[in-house]
């Protein structure tokens, strides 16, 4: 069961990038760098339907993946409050994907996805969470480099250093979002129980 909950994090990410990155390529005439992701999901995008389903497939996953992320922390001496809370951002952010999906743009209630924004802590929360856990150094550091980095696209994504506009907001969306999601997989591979035969870069002995 363990492993099973953190496979899905490890699921939930490719899913993602791979409708980001991938999804442009059929619609003919959509601008990547001009244009949002979540427009991949709207009524008039060629496969609305199919991005919609595999958003709120990513998002379930992540959510399960929040219960497993919970499990490893409290195994690794985390304390209740801090890996709860750890897990508390990661669901939530898998929640907001989910009504993302459900509900695309125009759709008003597209915009609850803003909840997600909860998972800028997650990094700090899971590193503070495992300040005690022995092996994994590499992982530590790599979230400590992700804090930072999610934090510095989010405030540029809010128009802190006038990067971002109209020909190249596509392109700033979509690294935020590298830098927002795949360290779950990251981690999710590191914590991986040694019997699931992983071995995880990230873990330093």
């Amino acid at each position: 069961m363990r492993f099973r909950l953190l496979l899905a994090g490890v699921i939930a990410p490719m899913i993602y990038v791979a409708l980001a990155m991938a999804g442009p390529l059929l619609w003919p005439g959509y601008d990547l760098s001009t244009r949002m992701v979540s427009e991949l999901g709207m009524a008039e995008a060629p496969l609305d339907l199919a991005f919609n389903a595999g958003l709120m497939l990513a998002g379930s996953l992540t959510m399960i993946f929040s219960l497993g992320l919970f499990g490893e922390l409290r195994r690794r001496g985390a304390d209740v409050i801090t890996a709860g809370l750890a897990g508390l951002a990661v669901a939530v952010f898998g929640g907001s994907l989910v009504v993302g999906g459900a509900f695309p743009l125009p759709d008003e209630r597209h915009l609850a996805w803003s909840a997600g924004f909860a998972v800028q802590v997650a990094p700090l929360l899971t590193l503070l969470a495992l300040r005690k856990a022995a092996g994994l150094s590499g992982l530590k550091i790599f979230l400590g480099v992700v804090f930072v980095a999610v934090n510095a696209l989010l405030a540029v994504m809010f128009g802190v250093g006038d990067l971002i506009g109209q020909d190249n907001l596509g392109l700033w969306q979509r690294a935020y979002g590298l830098a927002m999601f795949p360290w779950i997989a990251v981690t999710a591979l590191a914590l991986m129980p040694a019997r699931a035969g992983v071995r995880s870069a990230f873990a330093v002995r």
